[in-house]
C-alpha cells in the first residue's frame, strides 16, 4: 500500500488556486459558442496553391464555422501575401503562417486538412506527400494528370487512412 501524504496549507492553496483560475485560461473560442463550435469540434485547415481557384476555395472555407484556417501556400510571392492577409483579417489576428515550401506546411503537426488548388502537374506529389504526413485532402479537379497519378493517390489516401 502506498503511504498517505498529508497535505500542508501551502500545498492546498496553491492546488485550490489553480483550481479556480482553469475557468479564466480556458478562452471562449476553445469552448465555442453559438457562431462557432469548439476547437474540439473544428478542422484545422492549411491551403497549397491559393491564388486562382485557390482563391475562391480559401474564400469558401473562410465561410466555414467549423474550418480554422492557419497557413496558406503558394511560390508566388504576391498571392501568397495576399491569402495570409485575408485569413488574418477574416479571424482579426496574425496568427497565419505564410509559406513558399509546401513541405513546410505538410510538417506541421496541427493541421488536420490542407486544400490543394496548384496547377494540374503537381496534384498527385501534393496530394501523396499530404496523406503521407497524415492530413486529409480537397483537392481541385482534376484530380489527376494521367491514368497513372489517379491509383497512387487512391493507394496512399487508404494507406494513411485518409
Amino acid at each position: 500500500m502506498g503511504s498517505y501524504h498529508n497535505p500542508t496549507r501551502r500545498e492546498f492553496l496553491k492546488t485550490a488556486s489553480a483550481a479556480i483560475a482553469v475557468p479564466y485560461v480556458i478562452t471562449s473560442s476553445a469552448l465555442g459558442n453559438a457562431d462557432r463550435p469548439p476547437a474540439s469540434d473544428r478542422i484545422v485547415m492549411g491551403g497549397i496553391g491559393i491564388g486562382n481557384m485557390g482563391r475562391g476555395d480559401l474564400g469558401a472555407f473562410l465561410g466555414r464555422g467549423d474550418v480554422q484556417y492557419v497557413a496558406v501556400c503558394d511560390v508566388r510571392t504576391n498571392d501568397r501575401n495576399a491569402a495570409k492577409g485575408r485569413v488574418d483579417e477574416h479571424y482579426k489576428n496574425g496568427d497565419c503562417t505564410a509559406y513558399n515550401d509546401f513541405r513546410e506546411l505538410l510538417a506541421r503537426t496541427d493541421i488536420d486538412a490542407v486544400h490543394v488548388a496548384t496547377p494540374d502537374h503537381w496534384h498527385a506529389i501534393m496530394v501523396i506527400e499530404a496523406c503521407r504526413h497524415g492530413k486529409d485532402v480537397y483537392c481541385q479537379k482534376p484530380e489527376s494528370r494521367t491514368l497513372r497519378e489517379g491509383p497512387l493517390m487512391i493507394d496512399a489516401a487508404r494507406r494513411y487512412s485518409r
